[in-house]
C-alpha cells in the first residue's frame, strides 16, 4: 500500500544507511521519508529487494552490481517508513544510502573515524528503471493516490520544502508568485485579505464575491458558510505539509468547485523528529515568531506549530496581529492510523481599502479612510482515520467541527450626508446652552401647560343666539364695565336648563343639532368674547375664561401628551394615524365643533395652540393658547427626513435661505447656497456586522489501489449555521481622515450618532445541510494510457430566516433624525405673577429632543411602517446536481504526457446571494414585480432583502495539455482550457436605486497556461505563463453610477426600468479584475553549500476595475446629473460635475529578492527584499468619488472633506502594492544527526 499518505517529491539531500543507519535527513526531506508504506518483501539477494523496495515506494534507487553481488537482504514485511524499509533492507550489509539529485545511490558505509573520501569517488552503477514519481492524493481525503502522469489535468503542486523557502507571508501571495494562472487583487490593503483569483475564478474573504474555488484544509471545506468566503489568515502556512491547485470543474470535490479547487495538507509528527522556529523582523514595524515541532515513537506521534505576526502596517493606522495555533495527536499501528487536530485562530486585521488616484499620487501611504477592522476567531477540530483492510483495499474517514465568527467595523466616507435628492439635509447651528432656540410660552399658574383663555359655550340664548341674563333679557355689552356680563345665565348641563329660571327657559331656544341628532337647547359664548380686543390676551379682559381649569379630564391629558411628544406629532405630518389621540371628529351637537381638537399641525403650534374640548357637562369649549413670550435665536424649519420631516431650528445664508449640508443641492448657488455646511455635518459613515458559523461534518470513503484500477466511492454530509446582524451609524473624521463618534459634534437631529443608536440593517439566520455521494475511477489498460471517470451526485437544502429593515428602503441613517418639541414652557418660578423670558424660559435643547420613532414614518401600500423591521420570512430551498467528469493520459513518449479532460460542476446560492437576490414575482393585483414594488433593497455588505429563489450555477469545463520532460532537469508543461457557466450569479441593478444578485445567464473563462522548470548546476529556475480571458456571455444591466456611459438623466422609468447611473454589459466584456497576460518567474543560486540567493518577478497585465464592467468608461469631462423629475420646483434641477478618471489598473512587474546564509548546520540567517525597485503598482481597483477633491464650489473641512459633492471627481480607486520593504530572519533547524 505504497499510495498512503504518499507524497514522493525531488530528493536532494544526503543521509546514510548502513548496519547502524543513519535514518536523519533535512526537515523539508523528513515529510516523505516518513510517509508511512506497505511493505511486503521476501528474503532474497539484496538485488532483487532493492529493485522491488523501489517499485513499493517510488523511489528511484541506483547501485553497482559489484557491491551487491553475494549479499542477501532480510524478510521486510509491515506498515512502516521508508525511510525504516530502507534501513532493514540495508541492515547488514555494510552498504548506505548516499541521495543526490533524483536518485538514491547505494555505496560501501564508511569505517568509523574515517572521513569519507569516497563521496566524489565515481561508481559503475546500474540504475534500478523505477523512476522516481510524486503521487497526488485524488480528492479532499487521502485513501487514493495518482502519479502527475495519471491525472487528466495541469495539477500545481507546493511542498513544505516550497512553502518553506519562498518566505512568503500568505498562502495568496505565495500561489502568485509560484504557480500558472494565478493573480490577486489587493481590494482590502491586507496581505492576509486578498482575493485569488485562479483562472479567472475566486476564492476571497469579501462578502458579496462570487467565489468558484473550493479550499479544502485536510479534507474540511474551509469555504464558510456565510458567502462561501475564504479567511486566508486562519490557515497556518508554517503546519502546511502540501498545497495542491487542481484545474476545472472536478466533481469529486464537491460544491463550489467551478474553476478549481485548493487542497490543503498539514504535518504529522510521524514525518519524524522535528524542531523548526523563524523570527522575522523589518519593514513596517513587522515582527513574526513561527515555531513547530514534531515527533514519534512509532506507535504514537505529535505535531505543533504556531504562528504570531504582528505589523504596523505600510499604510497611516493599519495595524494587524494574527496568532495562529495547530495541534495534531496520532496513534497508528500496522494497518490503522488515527489522528485527532486543532486548529485556532484569534486575528485582528486592518484593511483601510482602496485608494483613488489623485490621493496616490500625493502619497500612497496614506489613507482614504480608517480604520475598517476584522476580528476572526476560529476553533476547528478533527478526527481523521485511515484503515489498511488489505495491501489493495483501505477506509478512509473524518468528522470535524468548526466555529468561527467575524466582527468587522468599517468607516467609510457618509456619501449620502445632504440627505436625500427629494428632501435635503439643512444645516442647523451648534447648540449653545445658554441660548432660547425654541419658543417660550408662560406658564403662571405652574400646571405644565401654556397659559390660556378658554371661552365656554354655557351661557343661556334666544333663538337668534343672544345671550341671556338670569332675568331672560338679552344681554348685548358695548364695554366690559356693562352689568350684565355679571348676570349670564351659566348652565350646568347641556341638556338641560332646570336649573336656570323661569324667565330663561322661556327665553332659551331651541336649533337643529349639527350631528343631526334633532333640536337642541341654543347655547353660546360669553358676550365679552364679542368685545375683547385679542381672544389671545395676556390674561384676557374676559372674566372667567384666563387659566381657568380645563373641564374635561380627558382633554387635559391630551394637552400634556402632545406637549410632552411634540416633536413626534409634528413629524407625522397630520392629525390621523399617530397623532389620532389629538382629534375626536365626532361633532358636537351644539356648535359643530370636534368633540375635541388639539391641533398642533397650524402653524406647528408655535403660534399657540387653537382647540376645541366638550366638557364633563356636555358644553362645548374654545381653547386658546397665549402666543409665545419668547422667540428662538434661529427660525424653525424643516431640517430632512422621512415623512413628514425634522422640524427645528435652522441656519439661513444672507439672503435669507436655508443652507443645504451637501452644496450640491444649492446647485448654481443662485437660489440656495453650494458651499456645503461644515459644523455638525456627519462625514463618516460606521457599519458594524457580526457573523456567528459553525460548520459540522463528516466523510467516508472506500478506496482500492489495484493494479489497473484505482477506484474510490464516498459519501459526505456538512452542515451548518450562520447569525448575522449589522447596524450602521455616522460619524466624523478628524484630520488623518480617521473616523471617530461624537455625538455632541453632531447636530441635533441626528439619532443614529453613536453605537448604541445604530440603526439595525438586518437580522439573519439560516441553515444548509448538503449530503453527497462521490465515485471516481481510474483504469490504466495499457501502461501508456490511463482513463478517468468520476462523478458527484449533491443534496443541498437551505434554510433562511431574515428579518429586514424597512427603512433602508426608503433612505439611510442620514435620514433617521430626531424630533425637537417646538414648544417650551416658561415657568414662574418665583411666584411673581410674571414671566422674565431672560431668566425663566429653557435654553439649550436640553429636555426638548425626542429620539427619532419609526412610528410616525408612512405606511407602504402593504400596510407597513417603513421604519420597522419587515416580518421575518423563511424560505426553504433545495437544490440538487448530478456532475460527471471523464479525462484520459497518454505517456506517448518516455518524455511527453498527453491529456485531456471534461467536467462538470455546480455552485448553489449562498446565504447572502439569497438574502440579497430579485424577486420577479408580483404581488396579487399587480403587475409590478415584489422587490420593486415593496421597494426592497441590498446594499452590501450590510442591507439584505427578502428570500426569492436564485437558480443555482452550473459549470462545464475543458481541458486539453501536454507535459514532459525536456531533459532530464528541465520539465515543461503546456494547456489551454474553457469554463462555461450558465446561470452565473452578478450583483444587478433592475432600476436607479435598487440592485440585487441574480442569474445573469452566461460567462466564459478561457486561456491558456505553460510554464517550464528545470536547474542546470547550482542553478534552478521556473518560469509560468498564463493567458486568462474571462468574459461576460449575456446581456445586463448594472448599477455603475460613477462610469462615464451610465444614463445622466432621472426619467420616468426609473421605478421599473430606467437607465439612470446604469450601465449595459454585452458579451464579450471582460471581466473585471483578471489581466489578461500573467507571468511568473522564479530563479535560485547555490554560490556555495551555505550561500544561496534567489530573485522572484511577478508580471500582470493592465485589467479593467470594477464599475468598468462595460469596458466603456472613459477618463474627461463628466456630463451633469438632470434630477429635474424630483427636485422641488422653483429649485435648479440639474447638477454639473467634476470629471472622471481611467477605468483600468495599468500593468505592472515587481522583482522580490531573497538569500540565505547557514552560518552552523542548524542556524540559518536570511534575507529577503519586496519589490526591490520599488515598483508602484495596483492590483486592484473599483470606479468612485474622491470625497476629498479640491473645490470648485465646496468648502473644505479639516480632514480635507468637500462639502459639495458635486466637486468629487470621478476617480479610479486603486489598491495599491507595497512599496519596497526589507526583512531579516533567523532561522533554526533541528539537526538530530549532528549530535
Amino acid at each position: 500500500m505504497y499510495t498512503l499518505f504518499a507524497v514522493w517529491g525531488v530528493i536532494s539531500v544526503q543521509f546514510a544507511c548502513a548496519e547502524a543507519l543513519n535514518t536523519q535527513v533535512p526537515k523539508q526531506q523528513e515529510e516523505t521519508f516518513s510517509v508511512p508504506v506497505n511493505i511486503d518483501i521476501p528474503k532474497q539477494p539484496l538485488a532483487n529487494s532493492l529493485h522491488a523496495l523501489g517499485k513499493a515506494t517510488g523511489m528511484s534507487i541506483s547501485f553497482s552490481n559489484d557491491l551487491v553481488s553475494g549479499k542477501n537482504a532480510p524478510e521486510v514485511h509491515g506498515r512502516m517508513s521508508r525511510k525504516e524499509a530502507l534501513r532493514r533492507v540495508l541492515e547488514g550489509s555494510g552498504l548506505q544510502g548516499k541521495i543526490e539529485e533524483n536518485s538514491i545511490y547505494i555505496q560501501p558505509a564508511p569505517k568509523a573515524g574515517i572521513q569519507k573520501r569516497e563521496e566524489n569517488t565515481s561508481l559503475n552503477l546500474d540504475k534500478v528503471e523505477v523512476r522516481a514519481k510524486k503521487f497526488y492524493e485524488v480528492g479532499p481525503m487521502p485513501g487514493l493516490a495518482l502519479t502527475k502522469e495519471e491525472i487528466p489535468g495541469n495539477v500545481q503542486s507546493l511542498s513544505a520544502k516550497d512553502i518553506k523557502e519562498a518566505h512568503t507571508l500568505t498562502i495568496t501571495d505565495l500561489m502568485n508568485q509560484k504557480l500558472q494562472s494565478v493573480t490577486v487583487n489587493d481590494y482590502q490593503s491586507n496581505p492576509f485579505q486578498m482575493d485569488l483569483q485562479y483562472r479567472g475564478f475566486t476564492a476571497s474573504p469579501q462578502l458579496g464575491t462570487a467565489q468558484g474555488i473550493s479550499v479544502f484544509l485536510d479534507g474540511i471545506r474551509v469555504n464558510e458558510p456565510f458567502g462561501d468566503v475564504v479567511n486566508w489568515d486562519m490557515i497556518p502556512m508554517n503546519a502546511l505539509s502540501s498545497l495542491e491547485m487542481i484545474p476545472g470543474s472536478n466533481p469529486i470535490y464537491g460544491l463550489g468547485t467551478l474553476g478549481g479547487a485548493l487542497s490543503m495538507r498539514t504535518k504529522s509528527g510521524f514525518d519524524g523528529k522535528s524542531l523548526d522556529a523563524e523570527v522575522l523582523t523589518g519593514s513596517f514595524g513587522r515582527k513574526q515568531l513561527q515555531i513547530s515541532a514534531g515527533n514519534n515513537n512509532g506507535v504514537v506521534a505529535g505535531f505543533l506549530s504556531g504562528n504570531f505576526f504582528l505589523e504596523d502596517g505600510w499604510r497611516d493606522n493599519s495595524p494587524s496581529k494574527v496568532n495562529q495555533v495547530f495541534g495534531k495527536a496520532e496513534w497508528q499501528n500496522d494497518r490503522a492510523r488515527l489522528g485527532f487536530s486543532m486548529l485556532y485562530a484569534g486575528n485582528k486585521l486592518t484593511g483601510n481599502g482602496l485608494l483613488p488616484q489623485q490621493m496616490v499620487d500625493q502619497n500612497p501611504k496614506q489613507v482614504y479612510t480608517s480604520p475598517d477592522e476584522s476580528k476572526n476567531d476560529l476553533f476547528q477540530f478533527q478526527l481523521s482515520g485511515i484503515w489498511d483492510v488489505t495491501d489493495t483495499f483501505n477506509i478512509t474517514g473524518q468528522i470535524y467541527k468548526r466555529n468561527s465568527k467575524r466582527k468587522a467595523k468599517t468607516s467609510d466616507i457618509n456619501e449620502n450626508f445632504g440627505g436625500t435628492d427629494a428632501r435635503a439635509n439643512r444645516a442647523t447651528p451648534r447648540i449653545n446652552p445658554n441660548q432660547q432656540y425654541l419658543y417660550g410660552f408662560a406658564d403662571v399658574n405652574r400646571d405644565g401647560k401654556p397659559d390660556y383663555n378658554d371661552f365656554a359655550v354655557n351661557v343661556a340664548a334666544d333663538a337668534n343666539g343672544n345671550p341671556l341674563t338670569n332675568s331672560g333679557a338679552i344681554c348685548a355689552p358695548v364695554d366690559f364695565t356693562d352689568p350684565c356680563l355679571n348676570d349670564l345665565a351659566v348652565g350646568t348641563n347641556f341638556g338641560s336648563n332646570a336649573d336656570l329660571s323661569a324667565a330663561v327657559r322661556a327665553a332659551q331656544g331651541t336649533v337643529a343639532a349639527a350631528d343631526g341628532s334633532g333640536n337642541v337647547l341654543n347655547w353660546t359664548y360669553n358676550p365679552g368674547i364679542n368685545i375683547e380686543p385679542d381672544p389671545t390676551a395676556f390674561p384676557a379682559s374676559t372674566s372667567g375664561v384666563y387659566n381657568q381649569p380645563i373641564a374635561s379630564a380627558q382633554f387635559d391629558q391630551v394637552v400634556r401628551y402632545a406637549l410632552a411628544n411634540y416633536g413626534l406629532l409634528v413629524a407625522s405630518g397630520s392629525v390621523g394615524g399617530f397623532a389620532a389621540i389629538l382629534q375626536n371628529t365626532k361633532l358636537h351637537p351644539g356648535t359643530g365643533f370636534d368633540t375635541y381638537n388639539y391641533n398642533i399641525f397650524n402653524a406647528l403650534g408655535v403660534g399657540g395652540v387653537q382647540g376645541f374640548y366638550t366638557d364633563d357637562a356636555g358644553f362645548s369649549h374654545q381653547y386658546i393658547e397665549l402666543p409665545p413670550i419668547s422667540t428662538p435665536a434661529n427660525p424653525i424649519g424643516t431640517v430632512g427626513g422621512l415623512g413628514s420631516g425634522s422640524t427645528g431650528p435652522v441656519i439661513l445664508d444672507a439672503n435669507g435661505q436655508s443652507i443645504p449640508r451637501d452644496g450640491r443641492y444649492g446647485a448654481d448657488g443662485s437660489v440656495l447656497a453650494n458651499t456645503g455646511y461644515i459644523e455638525g455635518t456627519p462625514t463618516a459613515l460606521i457599519t458594524d456586522t457580526q457573523i456567528d458559523q459553525k460548520g459540522i461534518g463528516g466523510a467516508l470513503q472506500l478506496n482500492w489501489n489495484l493494479e489497473q484500477h484505482k477506484f474510490m466511492v464516498g459519501a459526505s454530509v456538512d452542515k451548518s449555521d450562520s447569525i448575522y446582524d449589522s447596524k450602521q451609524y455616522l460619524g466624523l473624521l478628524d484630520a488623518n481622515r480617521r473616523a471617530f463618534v461624537a455625538p455632541e459634534l453632531l447636530g441635533w437631529e441626528y439619532y443614529t450618532n453613536s453605537p448604541a443608536n445604530g440603526v439595525g440593517l438586518n437580522d439573519f439566520s439560516g441553515n444548509s445541510i448538503t449530503k453527497s455521494i462521490y465515485a471516481s475511477e481510474t483504469w490504466t489498460p495499457i501502461k501508456s494510457l490511463s482513463i478517468t471517470a468520476a462523478a458527484r451526485f449533491n443534496h443541498n437544502a437551505v434554510n433562511n430566516k431574515l428579518a429586514v429593515n424597512a427603512l433602508t428602503s426608503f433612505g439611510d441613517v442620514n435620514s433617521i433624525l430626531n424630533f425637537l418639541n417646538l414648544v417650551r414652557v416658561c415657568t414662574d418660578t418665583n411666584n411673581d405673577g410674571t414671566i422674565d423670558p431672560a431668566t425663566e424660559c429653557p435654553s439649550g435643547l436640553a429636555g426638548a429632543i425626542v429620539p427619532f420613532n419609526p412610528a410616525v414614518l408612512p405606511q407602504t401600500a402593504q400596510g407597513q411602517n417603513i421604519g420597522d423591521f419587515r416580518p421575518p420570512e423563511t424560505d426553504k430551498f433545495k437544490y440538487r446536481s448530478f456532475n460527471p467528469s471523464l479525462g484520459a493520459t497518454w505517456q506517448a513518449t518516455e518524455e511527453l504526457n498527453v491529456y485531456g479532460n471534461v467536467g462538470r460542476g455546480a455552485r448553489t446560492p449562498t446565504v447572502i446571494e439569497l438574502g440579497c437576490a430579485f424577486d420577479p414575482r408580483p404581488l396579487p393585483g399587480s403587475t409590478i414585480p415584489r422587490s420593486i414594488e415593496e421597494q426592497r433593497t441590498c446594499t452590501l455588505p450590510g442591507a439584505m432583502s427578502g428570500d426569492p429563489y436564485l437558480k443555482q450555477v452550473r459549470s462545464t469545463s475543458y481541458e486539453v495539455g501536454a507535459r514532459g520532460k525536456l531533459t532530464d532537469t528541465l520539465e515543461w508543461n503546456a494547456a489551454v482550457y474553457r469554463t462555461d457557466l450558465t446561470d452565473d450569479i452578478y450583483f444587478v441593478a433592475v432600476n436607479a436605486t435598487d440592485s440585487f444578485f441574480q442569474n445573469i445567464g452566461d460567462t466564459r473563462r478561457q486561456g491558456l497556461e505553460m510554464g517550464i522548470k528545470g536547474s542546470y548546476g547550482k542553478a534552478s529556475f521556473g518560469l509560468n505563463y498564463a493567458l486568462t480571458d474571462a468574459t461576460f456571455q449575456s446581456n445586463i444591466k448594472l448599477a455603475s453610477p460613477n462610469n462615464s456611459s451610465a444614463g445622466n438623466v432621472y426619467d420616468l422609468r426609473n421605478g421599473l426600468d430606467g437607465n439612470y447611473q446604469q450601465i449595459f454589459i454585452k458579451p464579450g466584456n471582460r471581466m473585471p479584475g483578471i489581466p489578461l497576460h500573467n507571468l511568473n518567474a522564479n530563479f535560485r543560486y547555490e554560490v556555495t553549500p551555505n550561500w544561496i540567493v534567489g530573485l522572484n518577478m511577478v508580471m500582470h497585465s493592465k485589467s479593467f476595475i470594477r464599475g468598468n464592467e462595460n469596458n466603456q468608461h472613459r477618463a474627461g469631462a463628466a456630463s451633469p446629473l438632470d434630477l429635474c423629475l424630483i427636485t422641488p420646483a422653483g429649485q435648479p434641477c440639474i447638477i454639473d460635475r467634476a470629471g472622471f478618471g481611467p477605468g483600468e489598473t495599468a500593468g505592472y512587474t515587481v522583482f522580490n529578492f531573497q538569500t540565505s546564509y547557514k552560518i552552523s548546520p542548524e542556524w540559518t540567517l536570511g534575507l529577503r527584499i519586496n519589490n526591490l525597485f520599488d515598483k508602484e503598482y495596483a492590483s486592484a481597483g473599483r470606479l468612485g468619488l474622491n470625497a476629498f477633491s479640491p473645490s470648485i464650489r465646496g468648502v473644505i473641512g479639516e480632514s480635507g472633506f468637500n462639502y459639495n459633492s458635486a466637486d468629487w471627481q470621478g476617480s479610479s480607486f486603486l489598491g495599491i502594492g507595497a512599496p519596497r520593504s526589507a526583512f531579516i530572519t533567523l532561522s533554526y533547524e533541528f539537526q538530530p544527526d549532528k549530535r
